[in-house]
């Protein structure tokens, strides 16, 4: 009967008034509303909310949730990453589109918001969000909320209490908010900070992992050493870091400056450099010192790494994991460094078979350090101590190994839920 009036009464009145349309209008309404009463949404897989307000930046932070979105098992789990594309001063990059494009590859399922402004003290509120993360945790019927940072109640994850949280616990500082399952530390040195305040069941250490360096990486290393005019046989030290004055260190370029005087043909390329180091360069006129700006783009990165041969890190406020050097060490390369008064968790890896670490503020024993690796270059030694290095990093920061991990803890989190 109905198949009838659709086939032969239907296409006869349908155009005939506007009372037709109106009923029509009335009928779908209607139709919808009492759908909606006994319909409910599909939903099969188990749904991750990655957090971060810069997620798409390049810090080793933002590297560790977008590593970990990528990878995680789609399978089993609808992956969302909410992020800002708003670029924060210092960040040293100019746009977060390839850091996208990165997590999108990977089956991440990106949501984007605006806002207006963040307190600049805690709990770091932040202003105009659009849309709210509390109203996509509630659409999206999400299952798990994974956030990074300095460990503290903050916002938003503090006002988060109907799921489950995983924690990626950045500078150790504890919280007892009972729904922060796990508590995953980027070395032993930030999980040793929360004792005994969060019970030691929650805290596990898991180093930042990375992926491997892309193929072509070391010829595009060699194509930006000659773009800046560096001869083949000169040894070349190298810094990557964000480009902030707050976390600039002079110890290396001031060892530079000693070094250079002695060893003519050597070079320094810093990449993103604060503007504090650039005045001083072009103060006191330091030649071979080559400044890049930093990029997104995981082929420029590898190609960073591979165009010298010596990393020559420094940072003031240290590092609690150090992501630009393991990364380093990933390429071959052999590690200079300095000890801090507030971050030493680089010195959980660092060892004398491919590494030096100088005292703080010891420009002197840097500038040694330099020099011995300069002499382990002319010897033909510095090859074999870069490999030491690769084999280190490629055990530190496996993947496979930490996402593993990561899957474990959702599993366990999501079972007590």
């Amino acid at each position: 009967m109905l198949k009838y009036f659709l086939n032969k009464i239907h296409p006869k009145i349908k155009g005939s008034s506007k009372v037709y349309w109106y009923l029509r209008e009335w009928y779908v309404l209607w139709s919808v509303r009492l759908t909606g009463l006994f319909d409910s949404p599909k939903k099969q897989k188990k749904r991750l909310l990655f957090y971060e307000l810069a997620g798409m930046g390049y810090g080793g932070t933002e590297a560790f949730l977008q590593i970990l979105a990528k990878h995680v098992n789609k399978n089993e789990y609808d992956v969302y990453f909410m992020y800002s594309d708003k670029v924060a001063d210092g960040a040293g990059i100019e746009d977060y589109t390839s850091r996208l494009d990165f997590i999108v590859k990977g089956g991440v399922i990106p949501i984007r918001f605006d806002y207006t402004g963040k307190s600049s003290l805690p709990p770091s509120i932040v202003y105009g969000m659009s849309p709210d993360i509390f109203t996509i945790i509630k659409c999206l019927q999400i299952d798990l909320l994974v956030v990074a940072g300095a460990g503290h109640a903050d916002f938003p994850f503090t006002a988060v209490r109907n799921i489950p949280i995983i924690f990626l616990n950045v500078f150790g500082q504890p919280n007892v908010q009972k729904n922060v399952t796990y508590h995953l530390c980027i070395s032993q040195e930030v999980a040793n900070k929360l004792n005994p305040i969060v019970p030691k069941e929650k805290i596990l250490v898991t180093y930042v992992p990375s992926e491997l360096p892309l193929a072509g990486s070391e010829e595009a290393g060699k194509r930006l050493r000659e773009s800046l005019g560096i001869p083949d046989n000169a040894l070349v030290f190298g810094r990557i870091g964000r480009s902030s004055n707050g976390i600039f260190d002079p110890i290396g370029i001031r060892a530079f400056q000693v070094i250079i005087k002695k060893y003519p043909n050597t070079h320094y390329l810093i990449v993103s450099p604060a503007s504090d180091l650039r005045e001083i360069v072009e103060r006191e006129k330091i030649p071979n010192v080559h400044f890049v700006s930093g990029s997104g783009r995981m082929e420029d990165l590898w190609s960073f790494y591979y165009a010298f041969d010596v990393l020559a890190h420094f940072r003031h406020d240290g590092e609690s994991f150090g992501l630009n050097i393991v990364q380093a060490m990933l390429c071959s390369r052999p590690v200079i460094s300095h000890k801090s008064k507030y971050w030493n968790a680089h010195l959980e890896y660092l060892t004398d078979e491919f590494s030096r670490v100088a005292e703080i503020d010891n420009i002197v024993q840097y500038a040694s350090f330099m020099e011995l690796f300069i002499n382990q270059w002319q010897a033909g030694k510095l090859a074999a101590m870069g490999e030491k290095a690769r084999k280190v990093a490629e055990e530190l920061i496996s993947v496979d190994k930490h996402v593993k991990t990561f899957e474990q803890c959702v599993k366990n989190s999501l079972l007590n839920k």
